[in-house]
């Protein structure tokens, strides 16, 4: 196995470990369950402390939530078509 090939397998099989707990912090990082990190992969992170949520809780983080992707949906699809436009006007006639 050749040195890139060896990189692309070890590259691969860190994407498999991934947690798949995630919280999303306010200051815009994500943050995963530690338990799913290996000890020596956690040195020099930002660590989040928290708690599950009460039903009156993620009824109003999900709301926030679906304000928020909605916004950024609208956001990018508005991008998206000023690139288009943007585009077209470039194309020689």
């Amino acid at each position: 196995m050749s040195g890139e090939q060896r990189k692309a397998a070890e590259a691969e099989a860190e994407v498999k470990e991934l947690s798949t707990e995630l919280c999303l912090g306010s200051d815009g990082i994500i943050y995963v369950n530690a338990e799913g990190v290996a000890p020596e992969k956690i040195q020099g992170r930002k660590m989040f402390h928290g708690y599950a949520m009460t039903p009156e809780e993620q009824e109003i983080a999900v709301g926030e939530m679906h304000r928020l992707a909605f916004n950024i949906t609208v956001s990018v699809q508005d991008e998206i078509r000023q690139r288009s436009i943007r585009r077209s006007r470039k194309k020689p006639k």
